[in-house]
């Protein structure tokens, strides 16, 4: 997402708008699909409730994540917003009964740390990250959080992967549309990535997230998905735009992905219905 998202930026394309475009051709994709299969037909509740979630969970991310690439680099972005599964695991722990293991909360600890040596590194860029384009990464991955749980029980009461992204995506682009300042005449490089990023950053990647989580819990999805991306986006960043990380931020990543494999090595286990605490005080 970031280094493709730089190509358009690069022509000069503003993040807002790289973020419309990005919502606007993925929710196209998940909609041509629906119609194809006969998926766009859901409870009007549904709808409304994922067009709601389409605000935060895709405009706001999306921004998030395209306007901490440009100010706190790619590499950063990337490994700070794979501080999602902190967060995942403690929704699916809230909503989804899937136990909060000792394991776990020393993993979020654990990629908290280097959370924070990434953001005191500076990043990959020569001038340095600015604290809102680390803020607005750590936002990205707070915000993507929000997708494995909520998917993940939309799915559970019947609402196919397409159905789900279609509304989310469509949503999104809608809430980002008011803020966008176009540019126009447009190359054909910052088109090709616009487009690039709707079907390779969104159809493809959430049609394979929500397969996953109809077969694995919400946060070993979320560990998953993230594990390989930090050490792709650092590579990619470096290969077409010469970031490069500290030894401190490498240090700070490495935290990061290791939080992310002992997560994936540990059992996922379902809590009582009831969490005794909240009993106990009822």
């Amino acid at each position: 997402i970031g280094p493709i998202s730089l190509f358009a930026m690069s022509e000069g394309v503003a993040p807002m708008e790289v973020a419309f475009w990005r919502a606007f051709f993925g929710g196209a994709s998940f909609l041509v699909h629906a119609l194809l299969i006969g998926a766009w037909r859901i409870k009007p509740k549904q709808a409304v409730t994922l067009s709601l979630l389409g605000i935060p969970g895709v405009g706001l991310l999306f921004f998030c994540y395209i306007y901490g690439a440009l100010h706190a680099g790619v590499a950063m972005t990337a490994v700070l917003n794979n501080t999602a599964p902190i967060w995942v695991a403690v929704w699916a722990y809230l909503f989804l009964r899937e136990m909060l293991t000792g394991r776990k909360i020393f993993c979020i600890l654990l990629a908290v740390g280097g959370a924070a040596l990434l953001s005191i590194s500076g990043g990959g860029l020569d001038a340095g990250a600015t604290t809102w384009g680390v803020a607005a990464a750590v936002a990205s991955g707070f915000l993507y959080s929000l997708h494995a749980p909520l998917a993940k029980k939309f799915q559970e009461d019947g609402v196919s992967a397409v159905s789900i992204y279609m509304y989310i995506l469509l949503a999104g682009a809608l809430a980002l549309l008011p803020f966008v300042t176009f540019m126009p005449d447009k190359s054909p490089l910052a088109w090709g990535s616009l487009i690039g990023m709707g079907l390779l950053c969104n159809w493809v990647p959430y049609l394979c997230f929500c397969a996953a989580l109809k077969r694995l819990s919400a946060t070993r999805v979320a560990v998953l998905e993230t594990a390989s991306e930090p050490f792709m986006a650092a590579l990619f960043a470096f290969l077409w735009w010469g970031e490069a990380f500290t030894p401190l931020g490498w240090l700070g990543a490495c935290l990061v992905i290791g939080a992310v494999v002992l997560v994936i090595l540990s059992k996922d286990k379902l809590r009582p219905a009831k969490i005794p605490a909240l009993e106990n005080l009822a």
